[in-house]
């Protein structure tokens, strides 16, 4: 005896496909999400806590460190965007940087893109497949201290990808 699924059962199933599918997409790049900021922080060799996850949209957002969960929401832009804080503290200097970060998972590559413009491509979230985006994370660190304050004062402050401004300079200054 044969049972027919009417069209209405058929188009429930494919509801609960749909349901399954986009879980499972969002697991997915919760996971990614995580392995990228153990990952980062391992790589730069920094305390456990130097990188945490913030919520850019939401309920959530402004309320400082959150889970890799709540920091992550789907854009009209088809990305992933999540916050993140990056805390630095020398023996007499400490800041805080916030860094926005765009990510999606086609089929089995993820793309990377930050700060609007640089986008990686990479199958899997390894430390060696990241190196690349660690890489321009550190490098543009890097470069918003050593040239920031010059740059800022030649009014090409905007080659920068964190903006150097005078309350940024009093910031990093101490006040």
């Amino acid at each position: 005896m044969t049972v027919t699924k009417t069209r209405y059962q058929d188009l429930c199933h494919s509801l609960e496909e749909a349901r399954k599918r986009s879980r499972d997409y969002r697991s997915d790049c919760v996971f990614f999400a995580s392995q990228f900021v153990r990952q980062l922080t391992e790589w730069l060799g920094g305390p456990k806590d130097m990188v945490t996850f913030e919520a850019v949209a939401g309920a959530r957002q402004g309320d400082g460190p959150v889970q890799p969960e709540e920091a992550i929401f789907l854009d009209e832009d088809t990305y992933f965007h999540m916050g993140l804080r990056f805390r630095l503290a020398g023996d007499k200097a400490t800041d805080e940087i916030r860094l926005h970060v765009r990510f999606k998972k086609l089929e089995r590559l993820y793309v990377v893109n930050l700060f609007g413009h640089e986008d990686f491509e990479l199958a899997e979230p390894t430390p060696t497949a990241l190196e690349p985006v660690f890489q321009e994370l550190y490098v543009s660190l890097k470069r918003h201290y050593e040239d920031g304050l010059r740059l800022f004062l030649d009014k090409r402050g905007q080659n920068l990808h964190w903006p150097f401004t005078a309350q940024r300079q009093s910031e990093i200054a101490g006040g």
